[in-house]
């Protein structure tokens, strides 16, 4: 039995409809950025929704100070994606041709005080050890974007107890060399910071004590436990007199 249709099928519509459906995005990274279409009213007079974000001051000013706030959530998945976004959008307010030098300049100043003051103190809690190494490479990036054009990362760091002007800008050197990895700017980070990253529960137990230390500590234990309970109680080395057996001697001569 064939089935025919009452309408006839129109084979270069279907072809069209095949093309244009062919043109869509097939991930949401390509949507995001997807700009089809030419003429008036065409998409391509639209900017991607990323670039629409950064550009808008009343929607990027609430986003950047709510994930501010997300870097000290204690929730290490939250802030982990929170840091990987701020990593990729503060190029974008240093010497960028796309950013208004207007808007860009209090945003770098905003990200250069309150986001790395957030991270220092993420990085100094203990709760966070699983991301200082996240940690320090934004605050690397920081660095790495903003120093040439603010002081303000330096007076930052400079605020912190403990860390001398030298180091300081030793690292800032550093982390501004050409060909510098990453990893490397991150080990730069942590290293400057040493004294302040928070140790794991597991790790606060540990005594960091010189082995000479720790056997005389030892001996002192194990001489008060050689020590008799007459010893512990007369410690000027007098001891205890023995009492009297005068009269239970007596009951017995009797």
């Amino acid at each position: 039995m064939v089935i025919t249709f009452a309408f006839p099928i129109n084979r270069a519509s279907l072809t069209k409809f095949k093309e244009i459906d062919n043109s869509q995005p097939a991930t949401n990274k390509e949507a995001s950025t997807y700009t089809p279409g030419d003429g008036p009213g065409g998409a391509n007079k639209f900017p991607s929704m990323r670039r629409f974000c950064l550009t808008e001051s009343s929607i990027l000013e609430a986003l950047i100070v709510f994930s501010t706030h997300a870097i000290r959530m204690r929730d290490t998945r939250c802030c982990g994606v929170v840091l990987r976004v701020f990593r990729s959008i503060i190029p974008e307010f240093g010497n960028s041709r796309h950013m208004d030098q207007a808007t860009a300049a209090p945003i770098r100043e905003f990200i250069s005080t309150e986001v790395l003051q957030a991270s220092i103190t993420s990085l100094h809690e203990p709760y966070f050890v699983e991301l200082q190494k996240d940690l320090a490479q934004l605050i690397a990036t920081i660095l790495f974007s903003y120093c040439e054009l603010t002081g303000t990362p330096k007076a930052i760091l400079m605020s912190l107890p403990g860390l001398q002007e030298s180091a300081v800008d030793k690292c800032i050197d550093y982390v501004n060399r050409a060909g510098m990895q990453q990893r490397q700017q991150r080990a730069i980070v942590l290293d400057l910071l040493r004294d302040l990253k928070g140790v794991s529960i597991s790790e606060q137990g540990r005594i960091s004590k010189s082995a000479a230390v720790v056997r005389k500590e030892r001996s002192k234990m194990q001489q008060e436990f050689m020590q008799t309970e007459q010893q512990k109680e007369a410690p000027s080395g007098l001891g205890r007199r023995t009492p009297e057996l005068e009269g239970l001697g007596a009951l017995f001569n009797s």
